[in-house]
């Protein structure tokens, strides 16, 4: 890619580019569950609730690092501050943040998506879990920044959805890739408006690398009726034996997990993961991850359209 391309089209050239690889390693990590505790827009008094304000994006935002902290060996919660604390993101499900950064002595800047952990509705912060790859540029310039250092940011749109568009969603994740479908299954669920139910097939290595797993757990627990959860992993232990599915995401598993077909008038399926799970699953990603390509895997095997499933 040319170091004299135009700004705005570094920018779209790059991103496709950059977020094309961020699908094919940066973006996906594995990390331990983490309890996230959060004021919400709607738990504040109504005089409060009219100040807030959505954060106008236009283009690449500059925003501060307020905390960072470990989270295991190589995985940090990193806070940013938003412009001011009335501010929220106000991005809708499922929308990533697209940060862009130049390395020192390069001239072609670094594109990563990351999809916040946090709710769009919180004011005055957006919070990350990012794991630091070998080698990763982007992961890499994200663990080194410290408290007061800045990152720029740009809204990345994956997937539209509007309240009760589907009857059925079937999310099948793998790794980080747990992160937008953290993202979508929580607005659905919060809303009383929208009585989409939600099943969620979650395969891990081991149980330490299962993320947000408190998390879905209280949702399991509060819309016990709309959304269901089945966490698999590869290596289990004497504790944790019958308490998992064993192995790795099958035929067999996601004939039990998903709702059949013909007892749901609209259906779609989510798949987002590592490649070769997606691959499985749903037949590859084209265009080196960046456009949807044919459907294939498992979900074809099933009887499943292109158009019933969305690939991240």
């Amino acid at each position: 890619m040319s170091g004299y391309l135009r700004p705005s089209l570094r920018v779209a050239g790059a991103a496709a580019a950059g977020a094309g690889l961020a699908y094919s390693g940066y973006r996906y990590y594995n990390t331990t569950s983490f309890f996230f505790t959060t004021v919400h827009a709607e738990s504040l008094p109504s005089d409060s609730r009219a100040a807030l304000k959505k954060m106008d994006w236009k283009g690449f935002t500059e925003l501060k690092l307020q905390s960072s902290e470990m989270v295991n060996h190589n995985v940090k919660r990193l806070t940013f501050a938003l412009p001011d604390d009335e501010s929220i993101t106000g991005i809708s499900p499922i929308t990533s943040l697209l940060t862009r950064h130049t390395p020192e002595g390069a001239w072609i800047p670094v594109f990563r998506p990351y999809t916040p952990v946090s709710e769009n509705d919180v004011p005055g912060t957006v919070t990350f879990m990012i794991k630091k790859y070998p080698n990763g540029k982007g992961s890499g310039k994200m663990h080194s920044l410290q408290p007061g250092e800045t990152m720029k940011f740009k809204p990345l749109h994956e997937f539209d959805y509007k309240p009760n568009q589907y009857s059925a969603i079937t999310c099948i994740a793998g790794g980080s890739g747990i992160t937008p479908i953290y993202q979508l299954t929580r607005a659905i669920l919060n809303n009383p408006e929208d009585k989409t139910k939600i099943a969620l097939v979650y395969a891990n290595n081991t149980e330490e690398d299962i993320l947000l797993k408190s998390e879905f757990d209280e949702l399991a627990q509060k819309y016990p009726g709309r959304f269901a959860r089945s966490y698999v992993v590869s290596k289990t232990t004497p504790q944790n034996e019958g308490v998992y599915e064993k192995g790795y995401v099958n035929k067999e598993l996601l004939s039990k997990a998903m709702p059949h077909k013909m007892n749901e008038r609209n259906v779609k399926v989510l798949v987002s993961g590592p490649p070769p799970m997606v691959e499985s699953v749903a037949g590859a990603k084209g265009g080196f991850g960046w456009t949807q390509g044919s459907l294939g895997g498992i979900l074809s095997e099933l009887g499943y359209t292109k158009e019933d499933v969305h690939k991240f």
